[in-house]
């Protein structure tokens, strides 16, 4: 089942509010993937950057531990003089708490969008 299949998915099977939050998620992860696969930074592409950010946050389980490794890579490239990805973290996950199946979804939809940034860049 391709990522933009899960994602909606994910919409139906839960109430309006759940669907807007999966899918800001998306947008927003798709949106700041094609940010950072566009980097040049010396040696390093973006493609190395997404994936790198892509398994440093995929095994974390809890909603604090996820969300801080990706604030932290995130803040890595928008702050590291030889990236500076024009990048923002997603202000509705940080602002409040998530837990159980909306985490999951705000995971899921967080990492299908890098994958599909991915994937789009590949096809070009």
């Amino acid at each position: 089942m391709s990522a933009r299949r899960n994602i909606e998915y994910l919409n139906k099977s839960e109430n309006n509010s759940m669907d807007v939050d999966v899918q800001n998620c998306f947008k927003w992860a798709f949106k700041t993937g094609c940010e950072i696969l566009s980097i040049r930074a010396g040696r390093e592409k973006g493609k190395d950057l997404l994936e790198r950010l892509i398994y440093y946050i995929r095994g974390e389980e809890s909603p604090g531990g996820f969300f801080e490794r990706l604030a932290e890579r995130l803040t890595e490239y928008r702050t590291n003089k030889g990236i500076l990805a024009n990048v923002s973290l997603l202000p509705d996950t940080m602002s409040e708490e998530m837990s159980g199946d909306r985490f999951r979804y705000a995971k899921a939809a967080i990492l299908a969008g890098f994958l599909n940034a991915l994937s789009a860049q590949e096809e070009k």
